[in-house]
């Protein structure tokens, strides 16, 4: 009976967690979006858009990072 009252209450603390943790990024986003918003309608100031060379360097950016972490790149 104390190991599933145990599980409950782990599964109640995850689950709080989890809600904690997307209200937080929600908030964050929703920071940043408002930030770099222009300050008129008219005005691109403050908007930082990616070029193409970015994204496609942010791109390989991840693959890089996710090869040398699985090991398919550094011989592991």
């Amino acid at each position: 009976m104390s190991r599933l009252l145990l599980f409950i209450v782990i599964i109640a603390l995850v689950v709080a967690i989890v809600a904690l943790l997307v209200t937080i990024a929600g908030r964050v986003l929703d920071a940043g979006r408002s930030a770099f918003e222009p300050r008129d309608e008219y005005s691109k100031e403050g908007r930082m858009v990616p070029t193409p060379f970015q994204q496609i360097t942010y791109a390989a950016l991840i693959l890089l990072l996710l090869g040398i972490a699985t090991g398919w790149l550094g011989g592991l």
